[in-house]
Formats: C-alpha cells, sequence, structure tokens
C-alpha cells in the first residue's frame, strides 16, 4: 500500500513538472514591459501622447520620483544629449514622475521646474507624469523607488534599462543598446 502511494506521489510531481515546463515553453514568461498611453504636457506647454508623441524612435527616459534625485539625472545628460546629436532617430526625456494632483498642484509644480530648469529649449524635453506611482511602476517594471533609465522604441517597447547615476558600465550598455538598435 505504502509503495502504491509513493508511486501516486511521483506521479503527481511528474505531472505537475511537465505541466510548469510545458507552460514556461509555451510563453509564460513575464510581459515585456511597454510604457503606458499617457496623455501630459511637456514644460514648453506642448500636448504629448505617449508613446505615440515621442520624437524619436528611440527615446532615452530619464524618469525619477522625487525632487532630490535630478542630481542623479543630471549625471546622464551630457551622454544623452552626445547620443542626440549624433543620432537623428535618438531623442532624450527627463521626466519627473508624481503622484495625482488636481490642476493647481500641477501648474505650481510645472511653474517651480521652469523656473528651475531657465534654459528654454530644455523645456520640450522636460514631461512631468501625473500618475500613481505604483501602477507606473508596477507597469514599466521598475523595481526600486531610484531613478529609472529606460530606452524605449517609438511604440514604448522597453528595450534597455538601467537605474542610478550613470557609471562606465552603464555608459558603454546604453552606446551599445542604440547602437544595436539603431540598426
Amino acid at each position: 500500500m505504502r509503495s502504491r502511494i509513493k508511486l501516486l506521489a511521483l506521479l503527481a510531481l511528474c505531472a505537475l513538472f511537465f505541466r510548469a515546463a510545458g507552460a514556461a515553453q509555451t510563453g509564460s514568461a513575464p510581459k515585456p514591459a511597454v510604457f503606458p498611453h499617457i496623455s501630459s504636457y511637456s514644460l514648453s506647454r506642448s500636448k504629448l501622447n505617449l508613446p505615440a508623441d515621442f520624437a524619436g524612435q528611440l527615446n532615452l527616459l530619464l524618469i525619477s520620483f522625487q525632487p532630490e534625485q535630478q542630481t542623479q539625472i543630471q549625471t546622464w545628460l551630457s551622454t544623452a544629449q552626445g547620443l542626440q546629436h549624433t543620432n537623428f532617430n535618438f531623442h532624450w526625456y527627463r521626466m519627473p514622475v508624481s503622484s495625482r494632483e488636481n490642476i493647481v498642484f500641477r501648474w505650481w509644480d510645472n511653474s517651480s521646474m521652469r523656473s528651475d530648469e531657465t534654459d528654454p529649449e530644455m523645456w520640450p524635453w522636460i514631461i512631468p507624469l501625473y500618475v500613481d506611482k505604483d501602477t507606473f511602476r508596477r507597469g514599466l517594471q521598475i523595481s526600486g523607488k531610484g531613478i529609472a533609465l529606460l530606452l524605449v522604441n517609438k511604440q514604448g517597447s522597453v528595450l534597455w534599462r538601467a537605474d542610478g547615476a550613470i557609471t562606465a558600465d552603464k555608459r558603454a550598455s546604453l552606446i551599445a543598446a542604440v547602437a544595436a538598435s539603431s540598426k
């Protein structure tokens, strides 16, 4: 009797194993991240329907969740600007993400950002997003609360990602991803 129970248990385990292996082969892998459809305004007051209105075929999104994270974002700007000057299919955007707020708060926040960023040439590339932060992070598979960098195509599919301040390895990885995606 015990040998039959052991045999049934072994058969059940094998069935579970093969079911799990079959599910893995039939595409139960995690869905690739895609930038959600969001309407927003850049600091230059242009309305954008994202991701369709991203200017480039490749777009580097410098995403921050707290104002104090701008110092880490700044570490990426010279690389992003350099890539934009050498690759006409590439554009970068700073995207400070805040919780959904009323229109008065948004106006005040955007006005503050304009006064902080005194070069109006930069304003089209800064797009404040007022969204549910947790939903936004989950949708883009952003695990931490720090800055996130996403390279997305015109459809919003995430092609490359990094987080935190720039390092030599992250810079090289971004340049390689842009080169590979530009072919």
